[in-house]
């Protein structure tokens, strides 16, 4: 028998260092790969136990403040809260002020708002409130226009009104479906019409569901704990680098955290400027909004779900018989 060569046993050598070597390549990408599945799988799994959690504290959430209408007739916000019956009941404020509420140790926070505030597609004349008629003019004939085009996009004919907008001017832009004819079901409807973006500068109020016709009240100004920084400027017509934005900005932050009554932190000239322009009374409308977090991972689950908290209003219901509440916007992230 011939032995092998010294030249023969050196290729076996180097095909089992080959293949061992492109082995240990395959196993460490299985590994990287098992690796990043599982931290996918815990990020997924993490997601969706998060979305419930946010979702619970903002139902919790929702019934405490039915409760606290229920228990507190007085429903004015940003002053001093001398209530006996509260204090005895040892029962937070829930209340639509924009305060947070923490859950589940401190994993979860809830904040409930205002869902009166914005602009209503049924009285987009409220567009005008501030403007002058003189140095405002141009902006005046554009906020006319684009009410034409909405009363013509909701009406149930193809007759064009004055400065309006009609099926042949949507259909010579490609959007032969317009307009509705019909009431709009979404807020998001206003961005359909003509030059909206020199009109639409703030957030759109929720319209409410189909076949549910909540009345706002008439006149009804924003809450200064919902309004933005841009509305409360130009309510007032002060910047925000104004020492008197700061002074809002750090008065409700107050609020917010520990209750600090409003007069106790505002000037009382400054003080008087915001009532008179802005809603102190709790909304029939709340928007609850709830974030649950995971620190570690640095992963978050949002729910937002924009209701009537009215119980007495018959809108308050979705079916006749009262059995499931109204819900006017729902939605994750």
């Amino acid at each position: 028998m011939t032995r092998p060569s010294h030249n023969e046993s050196g290729m076996a050598l180097v095909m089992v260092m080959g293949v061992l070597a492109t082995a240990l390549v395959l196993v460490a990408h299985l590994m990287a790969v098992s690796e990043l599945i599982t931290k996918e799988a815990y990020s997924v799994s993490s997601k969706g136990l998060m979305r419930y959690q946010a979702e619970s504290a903002a139902e919790v959430s929702f019934w405490l403040h039915l409760t606290d209408r229920r228990l507190f007739s007085d429903r004015t916000l940003g002053q001093t809260e001398d209530d006996d019956f509260r204090a005895a009941e040892d029962f937070p404020p829930w209340m639509l002020d924009g305060r947070p509420h923490f859950f589940d140790e401190d994993s979860c926070v809830v904040y409930m708002n205002s869902g009166e505030s914005g602009i209503r597609a049924d009285n987009l004349t409220l567009l005008k409130q501030g403007l002058n008629p003189v140095d405002d003019a141009d902006v005046l004939v554009e906020i006319d226009d684009f009410i034409a085009a909405y009363n013509d996009y909701v009406d149930s004919d193809d007759l064009r009104s004055l400065n309006g907008y009609e099926v042949d001017d949507y259909a010579a832009e490609g959007f032969y479906t317009l307009p509705r004819n019909g009431p709009m079901e979404f807020k998001a409807e206003l961005y359909w019409l003509p030059d909206w973006a020199n009109v639409i500068t703030g957030e759109i109020a929720t319209l409410p569901p189909m076949r549910i016709s909540y009345k706002y009240p008439a006149g009804s100004k924003t809450s200064i704990f919902s309004a933005t920084a841009q509305e409360i400027c130009f309510m007032l017509g002060i910047d925000e680098g104004s020492a008197d934005f700061l002074a809002i900005q750090e008065a409700l932050k107050r609020w917010r955290e520990d209750g600090t009554p409003l007069e106790e932190s505002l000037d009382a000239t400054l003080l008087i400027s915001l009532q008179s322009r802005f809603s102190f009374t709790e909304a029939g409308v709340a928007v609850v909004e709830a974030n649950a977090y995971d620190r570690q991972r640095e992963i978050m689950s949002g729910y937002r779900v924009v209701r009537e908290a009215k119980m007495s209003s018959r809108t308050f219901f979705a079916d006749k018989k009262k059995e499931c509440l109204s819900v006017w916007e729902r939605k994750w992230r």
